[in-house]
């Protein structure tokens, strides 16, 4: 019996299916079909669709991610690194350990830790260079710490904040999530995702290298949006994306 951290290297070197990633880790989580359907608020049939790779993708897939503890973009894509999500709680932590939570405004001054980043009303407004139409800008921003942004390389002036518009990137990006953007990062690392610019077609897409001067152009809702190619020549590169968030 394999233990966690084989299985989660296990995982890292393997191109599974999402069939064989869905299996490994009910495996791993000790989860029977109807366990997992049952969790995920689903039948036991759509989750036997999945396990057979009948169906090759699903509307519950966050449910059935966060059910087993596994990273919703990780099963969904199998692209990128395999992250255990923290185990979720089936109650609250005691009050005294809640800590108190900040409130503020725009008004309100920043930390010495923060830096305030525009929130575009869409990525349409957002360039390659990070510029974008002052008479568009909603004027609206979001704060991050100056720690955060050094982790993924960057810094105030090179990030950008927009909504997601539409289904192509669920389920792992939400319709009506907000995503920030680093765009001092162009570089394509296979399976991240990216802000891309194609004849002033600008959109979220996962990106992977598919030869010397060919990019694969991908979404996570394959059911609907399939795969894609294109010159690298005829893709800018707005930036990479480094962080998610979404109302449930």
């Amino acid at each position: 019996m394999f233990d966690r951290v084989t299985l989660r290297l296990y995982f890292l070197v393997m191109n599974m299916t999402l069939s064989e990633r869905l299996k490994n880790a009910m495996r791993d989580a000790g989860y029977t079909q109807a366990a997992l359907a049952e969790k995920a608020g689903m039948t036991q049939a759509g989750i036997q669709k999945l396990t057979s790779g009948k169906a090759k993708s699903s509307t519950k897939l966050v449910d059935i991610a966060r059910a087993l503890n596994v990273d919703p973009e990780w099963l969904a894509n199998g692209g990128g690194t395999l992250r255990m999500l923290p185990a979720k709680q089936d109650s609250l932590p005691d009050e005294r350990d809640w800590g108190r939570a900040a409130q503020w405004d725009r008004t309100t001054p920043l930390d010495d830790d923060e830096v305030e980043v525009p929130l575009l009303n869409d990525i349409e407004l957002a360039c390659g260079t990070g510029s974008y139409n002052e008479e568009d800008f909603n004027g609206f921003k979001l704060r991050f710490s100056k720690s955060t942004l050094r982790k993924v390389g960057a810094t105030g002036e090179t990030v950008i904040c927009f909504p997601v518009r539409g289904n192509s990137m669920e389920p792992a990006i939400q319709d009506g999530s907000t995503v920030a953007i680093n765009i001092s990062d162009k570089k394509i690392v296979d399976g991240k995702v990216y802000a891309i610019n194609q004849d002033g077609w600008k959109r979220l897409k996962v990106l992977y290298r598919a030869g010397a001067n060919r990019l694969s152009i991908r979404s996570f809702n394959k059911a609907e949006f399939p795969d894609e190619e294109a010159d690298m020549d005829s893709v800018e590169i707005i930036g990479r994306m480094f962080w998610s968030a979404s109302m449930w």
